[in-house]
């Protein structure tokens, strides 16, 4: 549980919420990483430890120190239908396209459309604290991003094969985002089950 006794009321802390890779999966994710690096070699990429995988659900941006407790006791009052949550990697993928991108990811396709469930809770939930709905959420795992004033037209097809790996998520999180000079730092703020009751 996240730390709130140390904290001034008046700060602001930048958040997101997000499905976490389990880190026994994290390995398998960075060798797909580790088999598009040569391929983009050339190109200006800043890659993602892969400590940080993640498919981030909602950026929320900086929100009020005291607002995290009210946050977190709203979303996890929502038990849902479903207890998982199932992805398997099907490619890469770059936003917003490969001719000029800006990431390169790996693409997941669902099983069914509980994301979807999921995302459309919590965008009237955000609405409350302030944060407007970001755009459509597409499912995905960043494992590098290109560096923005070294940004170049990539003028040949990258084509990767990618182990199809499956994801069996339980939980979202509400996680803390810290910069730093080497980047930025991941924390947990809280975990939300989708439904505990399910086994």
């Amino acid at each position: 549980m996240y730390d709130f006794g140390n904290r001034n009321s008046g700060s602001k802390i930048r958040t997101f919420l997000s499905l976490n890779i389990e880190r026994s999966l994290q390995s398998k994710f960075k060798g797909i990483q580790d088999n598009v690096k040569p391929a983009l070699r050339d190109y200006p990429v800043k890659w993602e430890d892969s400590d940080k995988f993640h498919l981030t659900l909602r950026f929320l941006g900086e929100i009020a120190n005291d607002k995290i407790s009210e946050l977190i006791f709203v979303l996890d009052r929502r038990k849902f239908e479903f207890d998982t949550i199932k992805f398997t990697a099907k490619g890469i993928g770059f936003f917003p396209n490969q001719n000029y991108p800006n990431v390169v990811f790996v693409d997941l396709e669902e099983h069914g459309n509980n994301s979807q469930k999921l995302v459309k809770f919590i965008d009237r939930i955000i609405l409350n604290f302030g944060v407007k709905p970001d755009k459509r959420f597409v499912p995905h795992v960043t494992l590098g991003r290109f560096k923005r004033d070294k940004r170049v037209k990539i003028d040949k097809q990258i084509i990767v094969k990618v182990e199809q790996i499956g994801i069996e998520m339980d939980s979202f999180y509400l996680m803390k985002s810290i910069l730093t000079p080497k980047g930025s730092v991941y924390e947990t703020i809280n975990q939300f089950k989708f439904n505990p009751n399910l086994n």
